[in-house]
């Protein structure tokens, strides 16, 4: 019993003092201090100047590459070309005469002699007076153009074999009257054959360009 008491004793004032430490407000520490440092390079201090003089200025040797020898190529010694003289060219052999049977000889047909131009000429004039002359038999006047008293002239183109036959025909000017115009045309249809053209002609085709005239006759 004595213990406790002792013992109570004894741990009084540490259970006051713990009741006085719980029941302190807790205590505020000041915010810590930040400190900011830049750090900046310090340039050295100039260097006093030398009072001895300026020695010779050192280059600085740059390593070169050594440059490569080309091997030498050994001169060609041409020796000296002498003249050789030309041999002397071998005489001409004699020509042989080839022995060719000879070429039968042809006799051309005797050539017509061309007839004079003074001679052509008439024939063509003769055979184009009888071809207009054939034409102007064969030629109608229309009886409406009659009626009316149209005249006028008409030129026809016209391509015809030797034989007097007709092969193409077309108005080349016309009369200025349709119902002229087509009797033209028409006429060398009605009017074959035509006479022949002469052996002074030439060509197996011949072209030709004539006038077929319509006028009415007064009375």
């Amino acid at each position: 019993m004595g213990v406790a008491v002792s013992l109570l004793l004894h741990a009084t004032p540490l259970i006051v003092a713990g009741g006085f430490w719980m029941s302190r407000p807790p205590r505020i520490m000041p915010p810590e201090t930040v400190f900011e440092v830049e750090l900046v390079r310090l340039q050295a201090p100039p260097r006093p100047p030398s009072e001895q003089p300026p020695g010779p200025t050192q280059v600085e040797a740059v390593a070169q590459k050594p440059v490569p020898k080309l091997p030498i190529q050994p001169r060609l010694q041409v020796a000296a070309v002498t003249a050789v003289e030309p041999l002397p060219a071998p005489p001409p052999r004699p020509a042989v005469a080839a022995e060719t049977p000879p070429a039968p000889e042809t006799t051309a047909p005797p050539s017509r002699p061309a007839p004079p131009a003074a001679s052509t000429a008439a024939a063509s004039q003769t055979w184009q007076g009888r071809l207009l002359a054939h034409l102007e038999r064969h030629k109608r006047y229309p009886a409406e153009a009659r009626a009316r008293r149209l005249q006028g002239v008409a030129y026809v183109r016209f391509t015809m074999d030797r034989q007097g036959r007709v092969l193409s025909a077309a108005l080349e000017r016309s009369s200025g009257h349709a119902a002229l115009d087509r009797e033209a045309l028409a006429l060398l249809e009605r009017a074959q054959p035509l006479p022949a053209p002469p052996a002074e002609t030439p060509g197996e085709r011949i072209t030709l360009t004539v006038p077929v005239e319509f006028f009415t006759r007064r009375r």
